[in-house]
């Protein structure tokens, strides 16, 4: 026997559904006779009764007592069923009116907060391995001309992300630039990787010493990783600052780093 709470999708109450249930399994019934099949209040039956007879779904027999028979199931719920259609569609509209009409009252006061100067609107500050790591590859991939990248160890992307992070950009022709401390070639798989990146546009040199972690990516946007002294294990905390003057400043800072490294002698370009 089908669940009486499935009729709620037309619209009918719980009391509405057990009666309709009780009424289809009789030819008909008296108002008391369905409220204890339904196991509904008598005070109540008679409203109840009087609904599904307005829906359609039973039909008021004039006998002594007056009783009550159900309609044809697939008559009396596929009128239920256009009717509730019609309801959902005109809620849907009423919908749709409602978004249009907040969307324009709600934009001037949106604009207006935009344009107000927030100190910290340009500032983004990223905690562990995984965040730093998604934030890195999405500006990657959203840099358009070029990449100052300063990097030393501990690195604090995977070896598949550090090589997405210099692929992309290299894959799309941007200039490349990327600063190695001297000490990165003691282990034979870091250079191995900079040997492979290099061979494929990354334009190397190599510092005695580089006092962070940096990247610059075009003007826009710096990504400045910090390693926190006080922590067992490598721990980062990375500052992402969308600031012209924060990035030509630290730019400027990678060309004098820059000019006082040496090319690196491997199988890339050397600039």
């Amino acid at each position: 026997m089908p669940d009486p709470a499935s009729l709620a999708l037309l619209g009918l109450t719980s009391y509405e559904a057990q009666a309709y249930m009780a009424l289809l399994g009789r030819p008909r019934l008296s108002p008391p006779e369905v409220a204890a099949l339904a196991k509904i209040p008598r005070q109540r039956v008679y409203d109840v009764l009087e609904s599904l007879s307005a829906k359609g779904l039973c039909a008021v027999r004039d006998t002594a007592p007056k009783s009550y028979a159900a309609l044809e199931p697939e008559q009396g719920l596929s009128m239920l069923g256009q009717e509730r259609l019609s309801a959902l569609d005109q809620e849907r509209e009423r919908t749709r009116e409602a978004v249009a009409a907040l969307s324009r009252e709600l934009a001037p006061i949106f604009a207006a907060g935009v344009n107000q100067n927030d100190p910290l609107a340009y500032v983004e500050v990223l905690t562990g391995s995984a965040r730093i790591g998604h934030r890195a590859l999405a500006l990657a991939e959203a840099a358009r001309e070029r990449v100052n990248s300063c990097v030393r160890r501990p690195l604090i992307l995977t070896d598949g992300q550090n090589t997405a992070f210099m692929d992309i950009p290299l894959a799309r022709g941007l200039v490349y630039r990327a600063l190695y401390e001297e000490a990165a070639l003691d282990d034979p798989l870091l250079r191995g990787w900079i040997d492979d990146l290099s061979s494929r546009g990354l334009v190397v040199r190599l510092a005695r010493e580089l006092p962070l972690k940096m990247q610059a990516f075009d003007d826009e946007v710096v990504l400045v990783s910090m390693q926190d002294p006080t922590a067992g294990e490598p721990g980062f905390t990375a500052v992402l600052i969308r600031n012209r003057g924060m990035v030509a400043m630290m730019n400027l800072a990678f060309e004098h780093l820059w000019q006082a490294a040496r090319p690196y002698a491997g199988h890339g370009p050397r600039v």
